[in-house]
């Protein structure tokens, strides 16, 4: 047989508990020409028994010998992939039936783009709500909006793998938890990245996600990335205020004002010269300063709202939905005089 256009690559650890839906979900794809390369790192649970439970001849397991860690994983199986496409997928997570299709037909159509990731739902105890990540993922927007924090979903993205091979290393293990955020950053030298609007993952929250667990240090990481991208223009003090919106602290928020605001000048000098594709990134940026200073009010310091007002090419680009500010600075006035246990 010859090689699958698409790998499905799946890493897991004890995911005995989850991984067959998300497994199922795989198989139930209305494109075919796939295969699912799942990567155990030496699971200590009954992973590997639900794995071979399915009888699909799509779906390769790839038992490793001891515990090396996710970017390793990752690794691992990205160097056994044999679809000209990968598609990621953690084993919690879902896609949805037509996903592979989509962003298949997608990429066929658009050589120049080296990554496509789609919308996400999240599923938290039962229950589904939407993503809150801003909209508009042309290729212009998600480079823009991937300097101000991670805006896909790592089991929402399918990519070139020839694009990947040209970069030398996959996932580097220095930025483990940006590893994904780290990797959009260096394909963005080889290609344009664009999500999708459409919603075609479902990204399950439980007690054992990363991001609940280590999220301060994920902010670190992600600040590094944030780093290399940011020292050319605005210096790396800029990386760690800008990776940690919103801030509570009153005192760095005008800078993060500032910044943002130079951020957005280099940005548009550099990738934006049509005055349409200036204003919606300036519009992005607005929009992003004032869930910023949204967060900082809600906290129990209304005053911010003098500090989003006070960036001007920010403010001026984006008005927030009506009476929204003013329930944010009720909302601040009451966590100033009650404070938040």
């Amino acid at each position: 047989m010859g090689s699958p256009r698409v790998t499905v690559l799946m890493t897991t650890y004890n995911g005995a508990a989850l991984i067959g839906e998300s497994i199922a979900s795989v198989i139930a794809q209305s494109y075919s020409d796939f295969e699912l390369l799942v990567v155990d790192d030496a699971s200590t649970d009954e992973t590997r028994a639900v794995v071979e439970g399915f009888a699909d001849p799509r779906i390769r397991l790839l038992l490793l010998p001891e515990n090396r860690g996710i970017v390793a994983a990752r690794n691992i199986g990205f160097a056994e992939a044999r679809g000209c496409y990968v598609a990621a997928l953690d084993h919690d997570d879902l896609s949805d039936p037509g996903r592979l299709a989509i962003q298949v037909a997608h990429l066929d159509a658009h050589p120049e783009i080296v990554l496509v990731a789609s919308g996400v739902r999240f599923l938290s105890e039962g229950q589904l709500r939407p993503s809150m990540r801003p909209p508009g993922g042309d290729a212009l927007a998600t480079r823009w909006q991937l300097l101000t924090g991670n805006h896909l979903s790592w089991s929402s993205v399918m990519f070139r793998a020839d694009a990947v091979r040209r970069l030398g290393v996959f996932m580097r293990s220095e930025f483990e938890l940006a590893d994904d955020f780290d990797f959009y950053h260096r394909l963005l030298r080889i290609g344009d990245i664009v999500r999708l609007d459409r919603v075609l993952t479902t990204y399950r929250y439980h007690e054992t996600n990363a991001s609940r667990l280590r999220r301060a240090a994920m902010g670190q990481a992600a600040a590094r990335v944030l780093s290399e991208a940011y020292v050319p223009w605005l210096g790396a003090e800029a990386a760690e205020l800008l990776a940690q919106m919103p801030t509570e602290d009153a005192a760095k928020l005008s800078r993060v004002g500032d910044l943002l605001e130079a951020l957005l000048k280099c940005f548009c000098d550099s990738h934006a010269s049509a005055a349409a594709d200036r204003a919606r990134i300036a519009r992005l940026a607005g929009e992003s300063w004032w869930r910023c200073v949204r967060g900082t009010m809600r906290s129990g310091r209304p005053g911010a709202l003098l500090a989003y007002r006070r960036a001007a090419s920010l403010s001026g680009a984006f008005s927030p939905p009506l009476g929204e500010e003013l329930k944010s600075f009720l909302v601040g006035m009451a966590r100033m005089v009650i404070p938040r246990v």
